[in-house]
């Protein structure tokens, strides 16, 4: 079915990457102080499910490729206009907040990084090195993980082209994924580092972007006429409610470890919730906040540890002088925004947004330069 075209912005997929980024900023608010900050009964469950905000962010990524590749295959070079888009999206954040980690390890920690580390990290390879995994831009672990998927992808846009290939990949991967673990014991690897391994590595993550490919998939098989003129609403809304519910029954416990790693499930719960919030876009979640929230996401989920660090006394001080654990989460999470939205907004304004233009400018000029050269446009990949 032919869909929309790319050049429209999904508002729901702005939101559900404003949403993702959030989460993960509550969740680490709780957790990065130490001891943690005490929260009521009522928010337990929930707030501390709030690292499945990474999961959505796969989710919404490999959705979001996939839906952009086809403005790549209009150009003469499709390959290398993904790779420069892709590069100048993420690498100036990256770098500039490379360098602010390595001073603050230095001035806060009086850490310092081996040179190894330093350039594995500037070619974002550290995902590759066992045991370090997690990189030296705090939550950057993400990045390196989906910058190896960045590396594949031209090949997986080629090969996964339906909901079925999206389906089989996805077994693969958790196969190739439990292989990966039994080998792992089988050569008596070290205990932290097959832990290491197994929490960040690449190969545990591609199954997650399976189930972005695969909402995807779902979502554009849609006539999108009947989609914008609300015909699919009470289906999003069954998707939207189950989904939530398989998402609390994962978090309570209560699901079976049929995949050899109950993360999986956060794929599927999500997936009902993504292709759901895309059919039927409830206002209270898809709204003017959270597509601006998803505008400066990178910025906000990269930002917001340090900003976390800095602010711990604030958090102590808040928990206090406030007899209620309520109301001292709910003031320490709005002070974590309310420092931490600004300076992503600045961050985006000064650092992404100039990358992305500039990641523009070359693409246009190698564009032209192919042009002047008489080369016909000759798409790498199939539309």
């Amino acid at each position: 079915m032919i869909i929309r075209d790319r050049k429209q912005r999904l508002e729901f997929l702005d939101a559900l990457r404003g949403l993702a980024a959030a989460y993960v900023v509550i969740y680490h608010t709780i957790l990065i102080p130490n001891p943690s900050l005490v929260l009521p009964r009522w928010a337990r469950t929930l707030a501390m499910g709030g690292y499945t905000g990474v999961t959505l962010f796969f989710m919404v990524s490999a959705f979001s490729l996939y839906f952009t590749m086809p403005l790549r295959l209009r150009e003469s070079h499709p390959t290398r206009a993904f790779y420069l888009h892709r590069f100048f999206r993420i690498a100036p954040l990256f770098y500039v907040l490379l360098i602010a980690s390595l001073i603050r390890d230095i001035v806060r920690f009086d850490v310092t990084h081996s040179k190894f580390d330093i350039a594995s990290s500037v070619l974002f390879l550290f995902n590759l090195v066992p045991g370090r995994e997690t990189g030296i831009v705090w939550a950057g672990w993400t990045v390196g993980v989906e910058v190896l998927f960045y590396a594949v992808f031209p090949l997986v846009y080629r090969r996964v082209r339906s909901a079925a290939d999206a389906v089989t990949f996805g077994v693969i991967a958790v196969l190739a994924w439990n292989v990966i673990q039994s080998a792992l014991v089988y050569l008596a690897v070290p205990e932290p580092l097959r832990a290491s391994i197994g929490q960040w590595s690449v190969f545990r993550h591609l199954p997650i972007f399976a189930a972005g490919i695969l909402t995807y998939r779902i979502y554009t098989s849609m006539d999108p006429a009947k989609i914008d003129n609300g015909q699919y609403v009470d289906i999003g809304n069954a998707l939207l409610v189950s989904g939530f519910l398989c998402y609390v029954a994962l978090l309570e416990g209560w699901l079976p470890n049929v995949f050899g790693d109950l993360y999986y499930w956060q794929g599927l719960a999500y997936a009902g919730m993504f292709v759901g919030l895309g059919l039927s876009p409830w206002r209270l979640v898809v709204n003017r906040a959270t597509r601006y929230l998803g505008k400066i996401s990178y910025s906000l989920y990269l930002n917001h540890p340090t900003v976390v660090l800095i602010l711990t006394p604030a958090y102590r001080w808040l928990y206090g002088h406030t007899p209620y654990a309520t109301v001292s989460l709910l003031a320490s999470v709005g002070l974590t925004f309310a420092v931490t939205v600004p300076l992503s907004i600045l961050t985006y304004r000064l650092i992404e947004a100039p990358g992305i233009a500039l990641g523009k400018s070359l693409g246009a000029r190698w564009q032209a330069k192919s042009g002047a050269y008489g080369l016909e446009s000759r798409p790498e990949l199939p539309n």
